[in-house]
């Protein structure tokens, strides 16, 4: 197998992810060697210097040849091959199957099944990832030239596409888009451009509820081929071709009636679910698919509760940085007032995501595209710092962490709010002459702290009862710290980081005391308005770990008995932690990889 192929690369990836989330011990118990001299005769290529020792699983003793992981984890795989030592004999062996095999020997039947259920996923992600790679070598020139694309809304699209051809930093089978067989990747998923028309169903108004009036484009009955004496008594609901198939096993309202006819073309978003409205690319909406992504328990279906804890938070913000310039200076919010859902179903259900109007000048860059490949080899950070920057990579950074820690970290620590504003939903304004901003949108995840909410707004202190998910509301600042750690510091920071160290593009050591330098000025900044640092000061720089999201363990591998009781009663795939990760913020710490 190439160390190239897909196959290969999926491999790699899973097994780096079990080492930084400490799969089963897997470093913990594990014992790091020098490989010996009678097994070094075995392996086909000059031995590494560092090799894993496993030997807890069963099955024999397994040698991974291993490197120093910074900053995220203490080692890191080179590879998707091993030695497997096991009753005198030596053998090599290769992939993620027979990987998964170890580490699910031993284990309670539902965590078998997960372990099967994760092996499809891993399969899905090398098929999709082939066809990926495939689009890619196909379409990548014609993105050479997206910045100069005339119209903000399609430069969005454009840049979109960029950042879906890249790999979740973190996640190592984020490629499978589990229910998207080869046809539907093609019809419907970003990296291939596809433009589509949108169902509709004809739901009682008695079962549906509108969070507003309905944008003006909406088809009208006879556009969908209804008698449009059904406007008196129905309205019209959105529904994704893929999930329009399926529609009569999950189920519909008494009285609903399926249009014959398609309308209002939409293209995909980095998002999948989410889609630009053709004619008006500045409206953007967000359906539920029956796909996994990020897990197999992660299903992409929308809550109607995230209607309008989404529009709550979007309200909120709008109103912190109306109040306070330090935010108002920084960023601005999408419009997400409008949504629907028939009978509290989460397959029929919708969300318009209007973007605002002051942006025609603008060129919007989710964080996730600032590393994807283009063309010519380079980054696609590299044009944006020609074109924004003059090429000056120092000054984008400065920028850069200035804005992300003043955000985040005032939020955290003068509202007492987190928001989940991974690389997808962070978005960069970047304006020739101006500084960069945040365009904040779909914090329906965040989390929030009302006695501190409280504290800095007693004006709005009643207004977080308002919040439907009981998961919003935290009794401590140290949620608020773990999902800064993960999104805001991991996602959006290191991530970039590491990729533009990379790429040669900066000296590691030197892109991470600029991160430390930054956070230092943030925090003394903060602490000078009144703000209380203490707290974050000692979760960030006097711990000697900071969390590492366990999104393959909870969200994939293992069932609840087999999860520590304090982490199951989190009650949430997406936020469970683990303390794996060396503090790389220390003064001092390592930031080399060897």
């Amino acid at each position: 197998m190439s160390p190239h192929s897909a196959a290969a690369v999926i491999g790699q990836r899973i097994i780096d992810c079990c080492l930084r989330e400490d799969i089963r011990g897997l470093v913990n118990r594990g014992l790091v060697h020098a490989l010996p001299t009678e097994l070094a005769a075995h392996w086909p290529a000059p031995a590494s210097a560092h090799w894993l020792r496993i030997e807890h699983l069963g099955g024999g003793e397994l040698w991974l040849p291993v490197r120093h992981g910074a900053p995220l984890q203490r080692w890191s795989a080179l590879g998707d091959t091993w030695l497997r030592v096991d009753q005198g004999q030596i053998m090599l062996e290769q992939g993620y199957p027979a990987w998964l095999a170890h580490l699910s020997n031993d284990l309670d039947p539902e965590s078998l099944t997960l372990f099967a259920a994760y092996r499809a996923e891993a399969d899905c992600a090398v098929e999709h990832r082939t066809l990926c790679r495939a689009a890619y070598r196909q379409h990548a020139g014609a993105l050479a030239g997206v910045l100069d694309e005339p119209d903000w809304g399609r430069r969005l699209l454009g840049i979109d596409r960029l950042a879906s051809y890249l790999d979740h930093p973190f996640y190592p089978t984020a490629r499978a888009k589990s229910g998207f067989d080869a046809a539907a990747l093609q019809a419907y998923a970003p990296e291939f451009a596809p433009r589509l028309r949108l169902n509709w169903l004809a739901v009682p108004q008695s079962a549906l509820s509108l969070t507003s009036p309905p944008p003006a484009l909406w088809p009208s009955f006879i556009e969908v081929g209804l008698d449009d004496a059904l406007a008196a008594s129905h309205a019209l609901l959105p529904v994704h071709p893929l999930t329009w198939a399926e529609l009569d096993l999950h189920g519909l309202p008494d009285g609903a009636l399926k249009a014959p006819l398609s309308a209002l073309e939409v293209q995909p978003t980095l998002s999948v679910r989410t889609l630009a409205c053709v004619e008006q690319p500045q409206l953007h909406i967000k359906l539920p698919l029956l796909v996994c992504t990020l897990g197999a328990r992660n299903l992409r279906l929308i809550k109607p509760s995230t209607l309008y804890d989404g529009h709550w938070f979007q309200t909120c913000l709008l109103a912190l940085a109306a109040r306070d310039p330090q935010l108002g200076l920084r960023y601005v919010h999408v419009d997400e007032q409008h949504g629907g859902h028939a009978a509290e179903q989460r397959h029929l259900a919708y969300i318009v995501r209007r973007y605002p109007g002051e942006l025609e000048q603008t060129t919007l860059v989710p964080v996730a595209a600032l590393a994807s490949p283009q063309a010519d080899g380079r980054l696609f950070i590299q044009q944006l710092l020609e074109r924004f920057y003059g090429g000056d990579l120092q000054r984008w950074l400065e920028d850069y962490l200035e804005l992300l820690l003043q955000v985040h970290l005032r939020l955290w620590l003068g509202y007492g709010i987190a928001l989940e504003a991974n690389q997808q939903n962070a978005i960069l304004i970047f304006e020739a002459g101006q500084p960069l901003r945040l365009l904040m949108k779909d914090n329906d995840a965040a989390r929030l702290w009302p006695e501190r909410f409280a504290a800095a707004c007693p004006d709005l202190a009643q207004s977080p009862a308002a919040l439907r998910d009981a998961r919003i509301r935290v009794d401590g600042f140290r949620a608020l710290a773990e999902m800064f750690c993960t999104i805001t510091l991991q996602l959006n920071i290191v991530a970039p980081l590491e990729a533009i160290a990379n790429a040669g593009l900066g000296q590691r050591a030197r892109l991470y005391a600029s991160l430390r330098e930054s956070l230092h000025d943030c925090l003394e900044q903060l602490q000078r308005e009144g703000l209380p640092v203490d707290e974050a000061r000692r979760f960030l720089l006097d711990s000697p770990n900071l969390p590492v999201k366990y999104l393959l363990s909870a969200g994939s591998l293992f069932s609840k008995e087999h999860l520590s009781q304090e982490q199951s009663a989190v009650q949430d795939i997406n936020k469970f932690y683990g303390y794996s990760a060396a503090n790389f913020l220390l003064e001092g710490a390592p930031c080399s990889v060897d």
